[in-house]
């Protein structure tokens, strides 16, 4: 039986490693990839990290949900978790949103993003993890990609 403070490390491990910069789809940061591919009215994505399903299944999303469900499997394994002892395993992105409540530094730019990750093993242990930020959409050719500063 798994102690909730592992799933709430593993919860925290993908938090971390989902909202860095080095998150990227092909050379450009995944979150601002997912804004220009993100529609109205909700501007949101969920992604499965069990099966590696996103919705909506867009290019980005479902290379980061397969990217992510992959990480979560070499995640749970140096736990010594398995894959069979977690029911759900989600990202949830929403972009475009009002922060009342969570400020975010004024220097960063862009729109504000909220992301949550959700963890739920078998008996119905779970760790939640949310992080704040800002972004701008990446549309696909804009720019070049990386570029050295």
């Amino acid at each position: 039986m798994t102690r909730l403070k592992t799933f709430h490390h593993v919860a925290a491990g993908l938090l971390q490693s989902f909202v860095s910069r080095n998150n990227d789809v092909g050379g450009f940061w995944a979150f601002g990839v997912l804004y220009g591919e993100a529609s109205a009215p909700d501007f949101s994505f969920k992604l499965s990290l069990l099966d590696g399903g996103a919705a909506p299944s867009t290019p980005a999303s479902a290379i980061v949900a397969s990217t992510y469900a992959a990480f979560l499997q070499r995640a749970l394994q140096a736990k010594g978790i398995g894959l069979d002892e977690i029911e759900e395993a989600r990202v949830d992105v929403q972009f475009n949103t009002a922060l009342r409540d969570r400020p975010i530094n004024r220097d960063y730019q862009g729109d504000p993003f909220v992301c949550t990750v959700t963890l739920r093993s078998v008996q119905g242990k779970e760790a939640v993890r949310t992080a704040v930020g800002r972004c701008v959409r990446t549309p696909w050719g804009r720019f070049s990609g990386r570029v050295g500063h």
